[in-house]
């Protein structure tokens, strides 16, 4: 210890030696004493920071905590709903391609494309509806198109299956539009974006077990019956039984909906909504809806597809697909979660700029890609950073609209989005049955793109002067 000491201090000599150059030994002191605080400042900082992320956290976890009982609620139906829609997601589509059944990827986005359509044509007059009887009217009306989804399993006639589609996104479309002005009514300015994100996240949340259930299921039932298994040769039965736990889940939902007061506020008239005099920031309303509608245009062409994409161009099976989802599911849940955090830093527009945009490159890469690992880990990347912003912009909407326009202008907005987003999907549907899977990508690259910029344009100076 005594050799080392000396070293460190800068003698001459060895340590047995009486001669020290006391200039070199100050010199070493005052190094050592630099390095010694260096590190204790580093230590404290690593402290300060640990603390302050734990501070966040409790701050998070004590906002959740103040939520009213009809969130809690309304978050309870949520995460059934996103169990039941995680395995229906996953798997119908493919059920609809399984040999036995024999649809194409064309027709099978034309299923998506009446659904669509219809959420499009409804979507205005279920926010005048929602404006007139409240939110969880709405809500109540729209879960009973859930039982439309018995003749899209068991009856296969492609006109059956066009009808009810289209009758099931006219009556679902109402409970969708309620969502967001419902949180708004339920919630405080303090709590609105953790509110909103948390409701997001526990549908992401729980679509990962439906994703991973549903990928699962199908194979598993058939194996169990001795029935033949695979994402093209499986037989149909496994996967009906797979779509009728969907179905049950969904039905469930009503529970915790009619367990919900409704607070007494004084709704509209309907003469008055039906003229739209209850809007009173229609230049607001278009400025979003014209980013919503190229982003919609832009999704139609890939997103009701991706499973279909995997399985056709790069061979996936039905688990892997299911195993895909339910990656990307997690990430997503994880990035809203986040999503409060980033607003609060940063404010809601740069957010919701910064994630569309860091989400754009790996659109083309999904299509690009050699391989179904790089091409499921830019999907996982993709829908995290382009959703995540999602949340964000819902509270923004619902911030700079009055009260008496909130319903109205999230029915604008899913009109805005669904119109474009089902036209383009019949269109990426006659592509990929011809196997051309890159033109899609490239058209909602280029939209993504636009939308982007518009956003942060129209909306770069909302906040400071809200």
């Amino acid at each position: 210890m005594r050799f080392i000491l000396c070293n460190i201090i800068g003698l001459q000599t060895r340590c047995e030696h009486k001669s020290v150059d006391w200039r070199v030994f100050q010199s070493r002191l005052e190094m050592i004493i630099f390095l010694v605080q260096s590190m204790l400042q580093t230590r404290a900082l690593d402290m300060v920071n640990a603390c302050g992320f734990f501070a966040r956290a409790a701050q998070y976890i004590r906002r959740v905590g103040m939520l009213s009982r009809n969130a809690k609620l309304y978050l309870f139906a949520t995460a059934t709903q996103g169990l039941s829609l995680g395995i229906w997601s996953v798997i119908f589509y493919l059920y609809l391609n399984l040999n036995a059944i024999g649809f194409k990827p064309d027709f099978i986005s034309n299923i998506f494309t009446a659904s669509t359509i219809a959420t499009g044509v409804i979507a205005l007059p279920a926010g005048l509806f929602c404006e007139r009887f409240g939110p969880k009217k709405a809500i109540l009306v729209s879960l009973t198109s859930n039982f439309l989804s018995f003749p899209l399993i068991i009856l296969l006639e492609p006109s059956i299956l066009l009808i009810a589609s289209f009758v099931s996104g006219l009556i679902g479309t109402i409970g969708w539009v309620a969502g967001a002005p419902f949180m708004m009514e339920n919630s405080e300015k303090e709590e609105r974006t953790h509110l909103f994100s948390l409701n997001w996240a526990l549908m992401i949340i729980m679509g990962v077990v439906g994703g991973y259930v549903g990928g699962v299921m199908p194979d598993a039932v058939n194996a169990f019956l001795g029935l033949p298994t695979g994402a093209e040769a499986g037989s149909p039965v496994g996967y009906r039984f797979t779509l009728l736990i969907s179905v049950i889940l969904t039905l469930a939902t009503v529970i915790p909906i009619l367990l919900i007061k409704e607070k007494k506020i004084e709704r509209q008239k309907t003469l008055a909504l039906l003229s739209l005099k209850n809007i009173q920031n229609p230049r607001t309303i278009v400025k979003f809806m014209i980013p919503v509608g190229l982003v919609g245009f832009g999704a139609g062409f890939i997103v009701p597809l991706f499973n279909l994409f995997f399985k056709l161009k790069l061979a996936a099976t039905t688990e892997q697909i299911g195993l895909i989802s339910a990656l990307g599911s997690v990430t997503l849940g994880i990035g809203t979660l986040a999503a409060p955090v980033l607003s609060n830093k940063l404010g809601k527009v740069k957010s919701v700029a910064l994630c569309e945009f860091l989400s754009i490159p790996f659109i083309m890469l999904i299509t690009v890609a050699p391989n179904l690992a790089l091409a499921a880990t830019a999907y996982v990347i993709r829908g995290a950073l382009m959703n995540m912003a999602g949340p964000i912009t819902t509270t923004l909407q619902m911030e700079l609209v009055s009260e008496t326009e909130r319903a109205t202008t999230s029915g604008f907005m899913v009109m805005a989005d669904n119109i474009p987003r089902a036209i383009t999907a019949s269109i990426a549907g006659g592509m990929m049955t011809e196997s051309d899977f890159f033109t899609p990508f490239l058209g909602t690259t280029i939209t993504y793109v636009v939308a982007s910029t518009l956003f942060y344009l129209f909306f770069r100076k909302a906040e400071k002067s809200s």
